[in-house]
């Protein structure tokens, strides 16, 4: 069993951004595997953590499949909250039998780097402006491939442990800045945000452990990173950045909403406002999209956000359709599992460190790539939160228990 679920885990991040739903095989496969647990039984011996961690993710899924139910929504809205239920028997399996360490580090650092190279041949062959390489959207490919990157670099600590360093340590390397270069040519700028964030958090947490030397070089990399980005002939950064400005501007100008950064504007307006009719249990999906189709009747939303099914913001589409209850269970999935991989990074042994610091960057990431698109409301984005989360959760413990 233990040769399965390091497979599994290897697959599911090796294949997911260069197959088609490649995050759905490894995903599938290890949820297939935990029935073994119906007949096996395996001891546990479940912490008070565990239960924390399970608890945010059954509570996700229960506050929103009571909301579907109360608003009468159709059932397809169980899609996505059911990857979160799923995702418990999966940590389960994975604390009974953990995978190997260097079938998600690999993984991690393969899949960056296939998916990459897959969007840039696109961007060369088709000439297409925003590559999505083997996902169905270019956007959530660019987030998904920064994520990538960043957790492939939370892994140098573990790679210096092992016994071939220099390879692992030059492969995670390759993985991090593949990732990065990923969501640079997809044009997704909502992922951008994450990358000085993220590498602040690896930079503190390795110059605490080896000194002020490590910050600097960190930092320094950060600064290389960026001013490569915005210097390069034809920098898709640059040009970005000043088309992001110049939308702002025209939005607030002129009420434009036919642009990308005047649709969220307007549809973060229009879902704070529909938010206030009923602000605990919200409006549910089918109430969500019948009222934009009065407001657009009423010539007081723009027609050009009136075919978006969420609010491009994780946050508002949780408070218009499930209320502050909704909200709620959202920020408690996102918050929860933060707090326990960032108290494990303080006060666990260095052996659990590298888990409980890719941990809080994936819980770091996802906050951040909220703020600018529904990330949770397609396949690709639920999966690529909770998946990993019980993968890096159950490889931390399993370091805790073998110290």
């Amino acid at each position: 069993m233990l040769g399965l679920t390091s497979v599994c885990v290897f697959l599911f991040s090796a294949l997911a951004l260069a197959v088609t739903s490649g995050y759905s095989l490894g995903a599938l496969v290890l949820l297939l595997a935990s029935t073994w647990l119906l007949w096996k039984r395996p001891h546990l011996n479940l912490q008070r953590r565990d239960y924390l961690m399970l608890g945010a993710l059954l509570l996700y899924f229960f506050i929103f499949t009571a909301n579907m139910l109360y608003h009468g929504d159709p059932a397809r809205e169980l899609d996505m909250p059911l990857r979160a239920l799923l995702a418990v028997p999966v940590l389960l399996l994975l604390i009974a039998y953990p995978p190997r360490q260097a079938a998600w580090w690999s993984g991690l650092a393969i899949g960056a780097t296939t998916g990459a190279a897959l969007a840039f041949s696109q961007f060369l062959a088709t000439n297409a402006t925003r590559p999505q390489a083997a996902t169905s959207n270019p956007i959530h490919y660019g987030n998904a491939s920064m994520l990538f990157g960043m957790l492939a670099l939370s892994g140098l600590g573990w790679a210096r442990e092992q016994r071939h360093s220099t390879a692992w340590t030059c492969l995670l390397l390759t993985g991090g800045l593949a990732g990065v270069f990923g969501s640079v040519i997809s044009s997704s700028r909502g992922g951008w945000v994450v990358l000085p964030i993220c590498l602040v958090i690896i930079a503190v947490h390795h110059a605490k452990q080896h000194g002020k030397r490590y910050r600097i070089a960190m930092f320094t990399l950060l600064l290389a990173i960026i001013a490569a980005a915005y210097a390069m002939p034809s920098s898709l950064v640059y040009q970005r950045a000043i088309i992001a400005v110049s939308e702002l501007e025209k939005f607030e100008s002129t009420g434009d909403a036919a642009t990308s950064v005047g649709q969220r504007l307007e549809m973060w307006h229009t879902a704070l406002d529909m938010s206030k009719q009923n602000l605990w249990l919200g409006m549910g999906r089918t109430g969500y999209l019948a009222q934009k189709q009065e407001l657009v009747a009423e010539g007081k939303m723009s027609t050009s956000i009136s075919a978006y099914t969420n609010a491009h913001n994780d946050y508002l589409d949780a408070l218009v359709k499930r209320g502050i209850l909704g909200l709620l269970a959202l920020l408690a999935l996102f918050i929860v599992p933060l707090t326990l991989f960032g108290y494990a990074l303080r006060h666990s042994l260095p052996s659990a460190r590298p888990y409980a610091l890719a941990g809080v960057v994936l819980c770091t990431c996802y906050p951040v790539f909220g703020l600018t698109t529904s990330s949770l409301t397609l396949n690709i984005g639920i999966i690529m939160l909770v998946f990993p989360m019980v993968i890096l959760w159950a490889l931390l413990r399993q370091q805790e228990r073998i110290a």
